[in-house]
């Protein structure tokens, strides 16, 4: 049987690579030869990044203070025509922008760090996150980003709320 009926039929999400965290779907699958601990499995997306994956690169790309790796995070999880925007920020377009707004905030702001604070919520091909800046005299900022990737799950929009 095609692994696609196994995902159906378990709950399992081959999209996302979610399963349930009953021990039973990890029984079955384990004796399936499915690997439940590596998210690439005998699935059509096996080479494609999750959106948890891309939205954890994505989060990484504002805590670094280099151009060229922030660039190279954003080249992972960005689509080159993708858009942000936030109440401080107009709408901006594509890799070379988004790169720059970080680097930008970075020398408004100073240092922080991000960290996503619960699992992405999605459903056709859109989703939102809660996350959390902290600044090193601690000082917390928390929102909430607004998102839409494309079958590549790479980012395609977000709207910042904070």
């Amino acid at each position: 049987m095609s692994c696609a009926f196994f995902c159906h039929r378990l709950s399992f999400c081959c999209r996302f690579r979610r399963i349930h965290k009953s021990p039973y779907y990890f029984k079955i699958f384990n004796q399936l030869n499915f690997s439940v601990a590596a998210p690439a499995h005998l699935c059509v997306m096996e080479n494609t990044k999750s959106i948890e994956e891309t939205i954890l690169t994505y989060t990484s790309a504002w805590n670094e203070t280099d151009t060229d790796a922030i660039r190279q995070k954003i080249d992972q999880c960005w689509a080159t025509n993708g858009t942000y925007t936030d109440k401080i920020t107009d709408t901006i377009t594509g890799r070379d922008a988004i790169t720059n707004l970080i680097i930008g905030s970075y020398e408004q702001m100073g240092p922080r760090s991000f960290k996503v604070l619960a699992e992405p919520v999605t459903h056709h091909n859109s989703g939102r996150f809660r996350w959390l800046a902290i600044r090193p005299e601690g000082y917390p900022i928390e929102g909430m980003d607004y998102f839409e990737f494309d079958e590549q799950n790479l980012i395609t929009r977000i709207v910042g709320f904070f």
